[in-house]
């Protein structure tokens, strides 16, 4: 979802009642998707989801082999973070009903996992100090059975998906409203320095009219 301009913080959208009722047709899109398996970076995840809580880590002395833990569940949906330096509290297994999977490297405390252990999140590890997409997503198909997956960002996030040429479709909902500030992120952001290639060229699916002029635009990706 996404400003004229291409931005995508909605808090630096001011609080007028026109704005936010744009801003629900996000949650409306991600329910008509229907897609079973959500992602997002711990920027994200912390500041819309887990209210800024500090890590948990166990108390007591704890040894904890570098391996995959899979929870025991009975959700069929999944809430997805990337959190490489663990630095996410969790309180619980579930998310707005979804099955919580972190993802980390070995890098992590063993205390931290010890917690997470016990109050049931799931966990994968996809590098020793830097997150391996690839890697990732293959763990998150071979363990839970996920193939398709939402990728909700924030930008960061978004953009290291689109380095390393892991998204086929993209669904942008384009608000009739115009964010102007220098600061806010935009849809996608690679720092110059890991960027692989020039811009990525897309191909029009689908371009359907919301309420309000929000138009929701879908791409196909051309690598």
């Amino acid at each position: 979802m996404t400003s004229v301009d291409g931005k995508i913080l909605t808090d630096k959208w001011g609080s007028d009642p026109k704005v936010k009722a744009l801003a629900e047709n996000f949650e409306k899109a991600h329910e008509e998707l229907g897609v079973k398996a959500w992602l997002v970076g711990r920027t994200t995840m912390e500041k819309d989801f887990t209210d800024f809580a500090a890590p948990i880590l166990k108390k007591g002395h704890q040894e904890v082999p570098r391996t995959d833990f899979v929870a025991e569940h009975t959700a069929e949906s999944f809430a997805i973070a990337i959190d490489g330096q663990a630095k996410l509290g969790w309180e619980e297994p579930t998310m707005q009903g979804d099955h919580v999977i972190t993802i980390l490297t070995t890098a992590v405390p063993d205390a931290y996992l010890a917690h997470l252990q016990d109050i049931g999140v799931s966990y994968i590890f996809a590098g020793e100090k830097k997150i391996n997409l690839k890697t990732a997503l293959e763990k998150l198909t071979s363990l839970f059975g996920i193939k398709k997956l939402m990728l909700e960002g924030g930008a960061h996030i978004n953009g290291s998906f689109l380095n390393e040429q892991l998204i086929d479709e993209l669904h942008q909902l384009l608000l009739p409203l115009a964010d102007g500030t220098k600061e806010t992120s935009t849809l996608f952001e690679i720092e110059q320095s890991e960027k692989r290639n020039g811009a990525t060229v897309l191909k029009l699916h689908d371009v359907k009219r919301m309420e309000d002029d929000v138009l929701w635009l879908t791409y196909k990706f051309d690598y």
